[in-house]
């Protein structure tokens, strides 16, 4: 068996993730993709955020977001954090997301 040993920082990455993480070659090639261990802390996260009530967003109104946000970063050369703050509030302002009805929060 070949073993290959992850750095503290890759590890911690690895262990923090709640989605499918890629792992790739220096070019950028996916070897293998390793799917987060169904841990109770891991089943604890995915309840607690399946209860929240929002604001949920749709598949069109993510990919609006993105769409703007690499707009404005080829038109300015980039941005810091608190102009992508700004834009997105705009963005909320004019297209907010969804909240769950209460009576569906259980």
């Amino acid at each position: 068996m070949v073993q290959v040993i992850l750095t503290e920082e890759q590890t911690r990455r690895l262990k923090q993730s709640w989605e499918t993480v890629q792992l790739c070659d220096p070019q950028g090639s996916i070897i293998c993709t390793v799917q987060p261990e169904m841990t109770p802390e891991f089943i604890a996260e995915l309840k607690r955020r399946a209860a929240s009530p929002g604001p949920w967003f749709t598949g069109a109104q993510v990919q609006a977001r993105l769409r703007a946000l690499q707009e404005e970063w080829d038109r300015t050369g980039g941005f810091d954090h608190a102009h992508m703050q700004t834009i997105l509030a705009r963005l909320d302002e004019a297209d907010p997301g969804h909240f769950r009805a209460k009576d569906q929060a259980g």
